[in-house]
Formats: structure tokens, sequence, C-alpha cells
């Protein structure tokens, strides 16, 4: 699966993360940093005075493989 993991500056100083789902992972870098400014502007998400996400910082895709290492057995039908 892929999501897009953003990364904000928080009025704190502190870095926060957000990861979204089912993504469209065409997206190029310059429209990417466009929304994050927009949301960073929408000024959305405070906690205690605070903005979490007052200033974009980075932004990539991540893919994540998922490998089964024990698998379920079938039932065995009763007699």
């Amino acid at each position: 699966m892929k999501a897009l993991e953003l990364s904000f500056k928080g009025s704190d100083k502190r870095i926060k993360h957000l990861r979204l789902k089912y993504v469209n992972t065409e997206l190029t870098p310059t429209e990417v940093e466009g929304l994050m400014k927009q949301m960073a502007a929408a000024k959305l998400f405070a906690k205690d005075g605070m903005e979490l996400y007052a200033e974009p910082h980075t932004a990539s895709i991540v893919e994540t493989t998922k490998t089964a290492l024990v698998t379920a057995k079938p039932a065995v039908p009763a007699v």
C-alpha cells in the first residue's frame, strides 16, 4: 500500500506527521507543496492554542509491503 506522509512544523517548532492513505501517487512535488501550504494557511488543526501544522516541512510517498509468515489452515469439515 502507498501512503502520502506529510511533515509540518508546529508553532512550537516540533515536527508533526500526517499520513494519508489511498492518495493519488501521480501528484507532482509542486502540487503537494501547494496543498501543504493551503493546509497550513487554513489553520484547521490546533490544540491548546498551538497550531499543529503551521509550516510545511517534508512530504514523501511511503510504500509498505506485507509478508505473511503464518497462514490460517482451512477448517476440517465435521463428519
